[in-house]
């Protein structure tokens, strides 16, 4: 889309405009297309002076047929805001047709109503999910199982053969009854051979508590042995998961250089939690530890701070979850949302992006919109993962979700505050080029550190369905959310599908769907919006997917 001066054509600038006016035309809902009427002016407006001058006194057939076509666009233009009642907009926009040499009449003020000549739709909240984003039919067509790594359960008098196997058996003794006809015939038979066998239950405990025990004596605790007892964490006992989270806390509260093993544990060991083993007061002493740190970590490379970001996002997902409050807002709350934003001027785009999601999680924790609990993610759902044993999920009700992101956006400014990012994507469009702004410079300002927004929750959504491997729901979501044409809401979809598409535990059809989902925010302008950082984020995800092994390449 870029010209070989480094800037945007006037043939790209008018295209650029046409397809904001017939998304204008395409909706019902008066508000959003002012907006998208306040789009097409934006990108209009690049035609620059000089180059409206060079084209009228053009002799070329070429010039003068593109002069006639953005007279007529803004012929158009005026027509439609006519139509929507702002006729200071429409007589100024025939005069700009007129300059561009087009013939205006009065009779050419015509009402043309949008969303195909039906009535315009005011209000706010609910009405705005009328605009749905249309994707192919092939993308995700059914749900599936969450991906899982099978473990064959031991026969009852039967050594373990490693960890996992171990956290496979006490999570179904905690979760199941051998009557539960979710599981795997293999799964009830092991459980019916031990429910009743106190003995062998007690066995399985005082093995799990070894484990912690070797990892606390562990002097080195690299990722390996991380990542070993990390594997018992969802399943163990209130006492010994609050053992294990004081030994994280403790590595990364003593260690004067930054241990990313321990950061790393004590974010997986909150983000999968049982609800009932977290106090509050564990949350927030936690959140200081690591704002502590984040704040005086200087000079160190932008992977420490992402993990340190990474891992106050995991913990400030909690305490929304769980409805924590009483935060010291001098103390803690301020000094912490101060430091994300300054986060905005790193040359990372993953760290800029992770800051702007923490940043986000922040705004949520002294308030009680969050619109699901904390168990929807946890408990079981973690052993899911673990054991591979389990062949359902929990439904999840999309409807009251949905709904649930109307009265948030309604409670904030208004049904069509999310669809201001077309605007901004408009404006982008050229001044990224313009400009000479890289991609990261364009990303910094794109991402919003002012206030709460339902990009977050609605990303919080999308996690639970993928989880719960509900992808037709999940497509449902990102095609109906009231931000789904928002910067943020967009990178955090396309991260999300990314990593389905590299997870070679899902299926090869739902990676493909993965894929597919991508190429359609990557070409669909029409339904996403012209965001050409989001598109340069799809081709980076792309480039990452096509050097991985053949499993990943075979889906693309």
């Amino acid at each position: 889309m870029v010209s070989s001066s480094g800037s945007l054509s006037v043939q790209q600038i008018l295209e650029l405009a046409n397809l904001s006016l017939e998304n204008a035309r395409g909706v019902k809902d008066a508000e959003l297309a002012l907006e998208l009427c306040d789009d097409t002016e934006v990108a209009l407006s690049g035609i620059k002076g000089s180059q409206r001058k060079a084209l009228i006194a053009s002799r070329k057939d070429e010039d003068q047929t593109l002069s006639k076509r953005i007279a007529t666009s803004y012929v158009n233009l005026g027509t439609l805001q006519g139509s929507l009642g702002r006729s200071d907009k429409a007589h100024a926009n025939f005069k700009k047709a007129v300059q561009w040499g087009g013939n205006i009449e009065q009779s050419d003020f015509k009402s043309e109503k949008p969303g195909g000549g039906q009535e315009v739709q005011g209000g706010t909240g609910a009405g705005s999910r009328g605009h749905i984003a249309l994707i192919s039919q092939d993308i995700f067509t059914e749900n599936v199982n969450p991906p899982t790594v099978f473990f064959t359960p031991p026969q009852a008098d039967e050594r373990l053969s490693d960890i996992r196997q171990l956290a496979a058996c006490l999570g179904l003794l905690r979760l199941f009854h051998s009557s539960d006809d979710t599981l795997e015939p293999t799964a009830r038979d092991w459980l019916q051979a031990v429910e009743n066998d106190a003995d062998e239950q007690e066995r399985l405990g005082i093995l799990a508590t070894e484990v912690i025990r070797g990892f606390v004596g562990d002097e080195l605790k690299d990722a390996k042995a991380v990542a070993e007892v990390m594997c018992l964490a969802p399943v163990l006992d209130r006492q010994n998961f609050r053992f294990l989270l004081s030994q994280f806390y403790s590595g990364v509260d003593q260690s004067d250089l930054l241990n990313i093993h321990h950061l790393q544990g004590l974010a997986d060991l909150i983000h999968g939690a049982d609800p009932g083993h977290l106090e509050s007061d564990d949350l927030v002493k936690i959140l200081e530890l690591l704002s502590t740190r984040l704040r005086e970590t200087h000079r160190q490379s932008s992977t420490y701070i992402y993990q340190l970001t990474l891992a106050i996002s995991h913990v400030l997902d909690a305490m929304a979850d769980t409805k924590v409050n009483g935060l010291d807002r001098e103390e803690l709350h301020t000094p912490l949302g101060s430091y994300l934003d300054k986060l905005r001027g790193s040359s990372d785009p993953y760290l800029v992006y992770q800051a702007a999601y923490a940043y986000q999680a922040l705004q949520y924790v002294p308030d009680n919109e969050t619109p699901w609990q904390a168990a929807l993610r946890r408990t079981g759902k973690v052993i899911q993962g673990i054991s591979g044993l389990v062949s359902a999920a929990k439904g999840f009700d999309l409807n009251g979700f949905m709904e649930g992101l109307g009265n948030i956006q309604q409670g904030m400014a208004g049904a069509t505050e999310v669809f201001k990012v077309a605007k901004t994507a408009y404006k982008d469009a050229m001044l990224l080029v313009e400009g000479g702004k890289d991609f990261v410079d364009s990303l910094k300002e794109s991402f919003s550190f002012d206030q709460k927004r339902t990009w977050y929750t609605a990303l919080r959504g999308a996690d639970t369905l993928i989880r719960d491997g509900q992808l037709v729901k999940f497509k449902t979501l990102v095609c109906e959310a009231p931000c789904r044409r928002d910067l943020a809401f967009q990178w955090g979809v396309c991260q999300r599908l990314g990593e389905i598409a590299a997870n070679s535990l899902w299926g090869v059809d739902t990676r493909r769907g993965a894929v597919s989902f991508l190429d359609e925010l990557y070409r669909n302008d029409a339904e996403w919006g012209q965001q050409l950082n989001v598109k340069q984020w799809i081709l980076t995800i792309l480039i990452q997917l096509s050097s991985l092994s053949g499993s990943v390449a075979q889906c693309m």
